[in-house]
């Protein structure tokens, strides 16, 4: 079986290219792309590929600027099939399946992993191409739209809705549990972040995750669509009394992790990308009426190359909306700090009961600090020592060039205020942080 990439529409509309197996096509603006459309000026020089494996393809997103859609969904990376539609800069693709063998009776895809079912009538005996000759189950597998690995993997993970197919457990925690899995109608890629049945403690996992629902659910658009750098809120159902999330599934790193994967400290403008989309999504955040109350680098979620991050923002399981004071209180127990230490604000310390958008704005300063230097903010500073909160409290942070002298005196005059002690000294808001950086970074580019 072999793929055809057409161009339907676009500068470069009629052109198409074959994708042989076990073959990688690159799409780009770039003379060098096995399939060049220098016409397209909307297209990134290397824009997305499709890389093909046995009888399975898939569409991967190089980090362009303008994005890809399959189908009208922006994706990062997508099993495609026969017939989708793909979009990117000012054109539009269709691909295309040939090679089927003649007398093929039916021909069809798993709806699980893009593999041909095909079943061919040679005398009273029938084949399935992927998998031989047909037994009961076979013929059950085909009327299903999944083929018999897929129905295994199925029965591999925990139940869930049946428009939904786990794939792969992708992260665990005291709260849950989060698979990669794919909704079959859409063909669209996901995250199922799953209460833990016997987790612990139990009440706070489920408080934790009700709360993560409800700010999903009030931070969408009308329209239904979030904002770009905040983890986007699809569906939620329950399956035997338990809440399954499901979100979209970002195929990138956490900051932290993709941070210590260079080999070499992050590049100053890098890091200032990704402050400046931190800051716009805590900005729309914050006009929604929600504080996140736990930013730190493992929960900012990292795409693309390192000379163009694309981020978003995740686990919104802590935060508090401002105007539901009451519901909150019940869900706060003495002594409960919550949040991770290393990138808490003092006033988060001080009255975590009555955490603002200036607590935000704190550790988002912490965290591009950290990015930057690898390196908290105090010197001395250790999370796990007894006198953590003292330091953050008390000590001041040491000055940013200290330890990347390469950084612009006025981003290190932008963090610096945003790790004031006091609310009141911090920036007034995200937006106008964002704006800060935004304004740095026209004067080094200029």
């Amino acid at each position: 079986m072999d793929l055809l990439l057409r161009v339907t529409s676009g500068p470069h509309a009629g052109e198409e290219r074959r994708i042989d197996q076990s073959d990688v096509l690159v799409v780009g603006r770039s003379s060098r792309a096995s399939f060049p459309m220098v016409q397209d000026v909307l297209l990134s020089r290397d824009h997305f590929q499709i890389e093909k494996h046995d009888l399975a393809c898939h569409l991967i997103d190089l980090g362009s600027t303008n994005g890809t859609k399959v189908n009208g969904l922006r994706v990062e990376r997508v099993l495609i099939r026969e017939g989708d539609v793909i979009t990117a800069g000012e054109s539009a693709f269709e691909v295309v399946v040939f090679g089927s063998h003649p007398g093929s009776a039916v021909t069809r895809s798993c709806v699980g992993c893009g593999a041909r079912l095909a079943t061919r009538i040679d005398g009273d005996s029938r084949s399935e191409e992927k998998t031989g000759v047909l037994d009961a189950e076979a013929f059950a597998t085909i009327d299903s739209g999944l083929c018999s690995e897929c129905l295994a993997k199925r029965r591999r993970f925990p139940e869930t809705h049946p428009d939904y197919l786990i794939e792969e457990l992708v992260g665990e925690g005291g709260m849950g549990e989060v698979y990669r899995a794919t909704q079959l109608s859409t063909n669209r890629r996901v995250a199922i972040k799953m209460l833990l049945v016997n987790g612990a403690p139990g009440d706070k996992a489920f408080n934790y995750f009700q709360r993560e629902i409800r700010v999903l659910q009030g931070l969408l658009m009308p329209g239904g669509k979030c904002h770009p750098c905040i983890v986007e809120f699809y569906d939620i159902f329950q399956i035997d009394g338990h809440f399954q999330l499901v979100m979209e599934y970002v195929d990138g790193k956490n900051a932290l992790a993709w941070a210590e994967n260079q080999k070499q400290p992050l590049p100053v403008a890098t890091v200032a990308q990704i402050g400046r989309q931190l800051l716009s999504a805590l900005a729309y955040a914050h006009a929604k009426g929600y504080v996140h109350r736990d930013v730190k680098p493992s929960n900012i979620l990292v795409m693309g190359p390192v000379h163009r991050p694309r981020i978003k923002l995740s686990d919104f399981g802590l935060a508090k909306s401002f105007a539901d004071t009451n519901l909150f209180a019940t869900m706060t127990r003495q002594g409960d700090v919550g949040g991770s230490t290393s990138f808490l604000s003092p006033d988060h310390i001080r009255e975590f009961r009555d955490v603002k958008e200036p607590a935000d704005i704190y550790s988002a300063g912490a965290t591009l600090y950290y990015l930057l230097t690898n390196r908290y903010p105090y010197l001395g500073f250790d999370p796990r020592r007894a006198d953590s909160y003292e330091i953050i409290l008390q000590h001041p942070p040491v000055p940013l060039r200290a330890f990347r002298p390469d950084a612009p005196e006025e981003l290190e005059r932008i963090l610096h205020k945003a790790l004031e002690k006091q609310p009141r000294d911090r920036w007034k808001s995200a937006k106008a942080m964002g704006e800060a950086l935004n304004e740095l970074a026209a004067v080094t580019q200029a």
